[in-house]
């Protein structure tokens, strides 16, 4: 991804080079040409960091509901294993009762 200081640092030395090629010494006719170019670069700098961030924000929401969803899921395994104990338990008393039973009956003469 690229961060808001590289692309300052770019737009500064793209801006840097035009200076070093003598932007200054153009004639009258070329300068607002050059002027619009460089607006237009600011511009799109902008338009570029502003995707950039709402590319990023998205991106953060869409960790932030992975990450709910994840702890979601984790809290309805605990209760389903819960249920399944429960299950379990029950099932288990009512062979008790029923082995008990015929037990029982087996020793009534």
């Amino acid at each position: 991804m690229i961060s808001n200081r590289s692309l300052l640092l770019l737009g500064s030395g793209a801006l840097g080079a035009l200076a070093f090629l003598g932007i200054g010494k153009l004639s009258k006719r070329i300068r607002p040409v050059a002027v619009g170019v460089v607006k237009e670069g600011i511009a799109f700098s902008d338009w570029i960091v502003t995707k950039y961030e709402n590319v990023k924000e998205d991106v953060e929401d869409i960790v932030a509901e992975a990450k709910h969803a994840h702890q979601k899921d984790l809290g309805s395994k605990t209760e389903m294993t819960k249920k399944e104990e429960e299950i379990l338990k029950r099932v288990e008393q009512k062979v008790e009762e029923i082995l008990k039973k015929k037990i029982n009956k087996e020793d009534v003469p």
